[in-house]
């Protein structure tokens, strides 16, 4: 488990008995690497490494991006092929995901629940990744019932698909090459993975009991 503090990350072992609690302060951060292994390394200078083996703190910890850019600190991930995609390239693919994406999903919705139904599609974006968030709204309000799982802001959602992952930031220029997923940049496949994972899995646990028929 890792926390963000202000000015350093406390890494606690999973299991106390056999570990301790570490401390790294932010300005010791040399360089941060996630490992072929999904391991995430924080390089000291000095030479030592911190290896925490959990990757969500990479990709669900807003805080983690937040430090690489206020103490400017260089990060690269060897997971998956490389991406050397600039930001407003990524934000010119997530304008027209989520374009294709509401389309989709709102002419389902509104066929099989009614014209009441509309999904919402907000593009989320921080250093290390943009995705897209679907709510369900009903008459223009967002559904409690529908939206369960946790989202960006204080808000739930329905789910989410993910626009782009950061490969590597590079403080010097306060610049990120990004890896654009096959979701944002193959129609079939956005297509295929809305039908499959968002609608398929929203009816059968949601608009079951409602479906018009």
């Amino acid at each position: 488990m890792v926390r963000f503090e202000d000015e350093q990350l406390i890494i606690e072992q999973p299991f106390k008995i056999f570990g301790r609690t570490i401390k790294v302060k932010y300005e010791d951060i040399e360089r941060v690497e996630l490992s072929e292994d999904s391991d995430v390394l924080f390089c000291l200078k000095g030479g030592k490494v911190r290896k925490v083996s959990d990757p969500g703190i990479v990709m669900y910890y807003p805080e983690f991006g937040e430090m690489l850019k206020k103490y400017r600190i260089p990060y690269s991930s060897s997971v998956g092929p490389a991406g050397d995609d600039s930001i407003e390239t990524v934000r010119e693919k997530a304008v027209a995901c989520r374009e294709t994406a509401a389309a989709y999903l709102n002419r389902s919705v509104k066929e099989k629940l009614g014209a009441e139904y509309e999904f919402e599609a907000k593009i989320v974006e921080n250093i290390m990744g943009t995705t897209l968030e679907f709510r369900l709204l009903k008459n223009g309000v967002p559904d409690e019932d529908a939206n369960e799982i946790e989202g960006s802001g204080d808000e739930s959602i329905v789910d989410e698909l993910d626009i782009a992952y950061l490969s590597e930031w590079e403080p010097m220029y306060e610049r990120g090459k990004y890896l654009i997923t096959e979701e944002a940049s193959d129609l079939k496949v956005c297509e295929e993975y809305l039908e499959s994972d968002v609608l398929g899995f929203f009816y059968d646990s949601y608009g079951k009991d409602k479906l018009i028929k």
